[in-house]
């Protein structure tokens, strides 16, 4: 029997002080992995993705069940002495803080980088951010406003020319991805550093010390910080574009070849309303469906530039003239590139994903389940996940174990 490996960061504990979605991402992603992750929310109001529509039949925000269910919920004023106290407690026995605030934010709350060293030398910080520290450090912002700086929302134009609004965060998401990885990066930095540390006290006074200079470059710290930003994540998957810029000085055409200009590479609707993504953008794969459609001349205007809407054109009748499946059924299994255009729902419900455990079943708190799709989708699915948490559902259980009675706590106020 094949031994059941461990989830690669079972024993790691992240505090997730983040709000919204990169930094609920972030951290799904760690949980995912096996991460305990304890969200600390603010007691008035929590994380504000708890209050995001549409709600599940049990009260809840679809997107909060779909990005916090595996992780835990301590509530606690941060503007509270008692409340900051207990911060640092927790940072104390933690591997791992996220946080989501604007720059300067913790150190007006008294947890800035020198308190947070002096409670846990070893703490992995990582910082998110709209903008970083630069000129822009003060401003709001939000997915849009990240793809819009980072020229990327402009890519895309509908009919009218206008930069089409994103469907998918793709800033928003990108952000939560690097900062992942630079909790991961993070945790190998200071489990290195560690090491070099252990070598250097057994080898005596000529080995390395301990408490030089360190990843954070500063005294004895030997942990980790990093602030990922918005903008910056966003701006480094914009590679097709900025690749435009370094060949030819501009950003590419609007549509490329990647955003509708090839008429071989676009979405198209079929009799029933339905549509179909044809991605034959190589000529194997176009040919293939000019062949099995019976008009092999398609094929040949495939790259004509000139040609490109009369080929669209053609293309959207003959597209017009049956039914979605009629096409699937021709094409699908044809090495065509040729897909449905599916709804969110469809593709949780897909049996090739539940089966692969891509999709699972998550508790809500009315006994009922939803289906959510696996932020680490490639790890080993969990044998079972515990719902999104209530606000602060978890604070008692977590003040025990740092030696606390909850309700003498709760009286001194620190908990809203």
């Amino acid at each position: 029997m094949t031994a059941v490996q461990p989830a690669p960061l079972a024993g790691i504990r992240v505090l997730d002080l983040t709000r919204l979605l990169p930094g609920a991402y972030a951290t799904s992603l760690l949980s995912g992995l096996g991460a305990d992750v304890v969200k600390v929310e603010d007691p008035r109001s929590g994380d504000g993705l708890r209050v995001m529509p549409p709600y599940t039949s049990s009260g809840e925000s679809g997107v909060f069940v779909q990005m916090c269910h595996g992780k835990r919920s301590v509530a606690l004023d941060l503007k509270h002495d008692r409340g900051r106290a207990l911060m640092l407690e927790l940072v104390a026995g933690a591997h791992v803080l996220v946080d989501s605030f604007r720059p300067g934010v913790l150190d007006r709350l008294g947890l800035g980088a020198d308190a947070l060293a002096a409670a846990n030398r070893d703490l992995v910080h990582i910082s998110m951010t709209a903008y970083g520290d630069g000129s822009r450090a003060a401003l709001p912002g939000h997915d849009l406003n990240a793809e819009a700086y980072a020229g990327v929302l402009g890519l895309s134009r509908g009919p009218d020319g206008m930069p089409a609004m994103p469907a998918v965060q793709v800033s928003d998401m990108t952000t939560g991805l690097q900062a992942a990885l630079a909790v991961v990066t993070g945790l190998r930095v200071s489990e290195r550093s560690a090491a070099a540390g252990a070598a250097g006290s057994a080898a005596g006074p000529t080995g390395t010390s301990p408490g030089g200079t360190g990843p954070l470059g500063a005294g004895s710290r030997s942990g980790f910080r990093a602030d990922v930003t918005m903008l910056d994540s966003v701006l480094s998957v914009a590679t097709v574009a900025q690749g435009s810029v370094v060949a030819t000085g501009s950003p590419p055409p609007t549509p490329d070849v990647l955003t509708g200009g090839l008429a071989s590479y676009a979405v198209y609707r079929c009799s029933d309303g339905l549509e179909i993504a044809c991605g034959a953008l190589e000529p194997q794969f176009f040919g293939r469906v000019a062949e099995l459609v019976g008009d092999p001349s398609l094929a040949r205007a495939q790259y004509d530039v000139a040609g490109q809407d009369a080929l669209r054109g053609r293309l959207s009748r003959l597209f017009a003239e049956r039914p979605r499946h009629e096409w699937l059924v021709l094409l699908e299994g044809e090495q065509t590139c040729v897909t449905p255009v599916r709804t969110a729902a469809e593709a949780l419900a897909d049996p090739d994903l539940v089966a692969r455990g891509v999709v699972i079943e998550v508790p809500l708190s009315d006994g009922t389940s939803a289906s959510v799709g696996r932020a680490a989708a490639w790890a080993p699915a969990p044998p079972a996940t515990r719902g999104a948490p209530a606000l602060g559902a978890d604070t008692d259980e977590v003040l025990r174990a740092l030696g606390h009675d909850p309700a003498e706590v709760r009286a001194s106020g620190a908990l809203g």
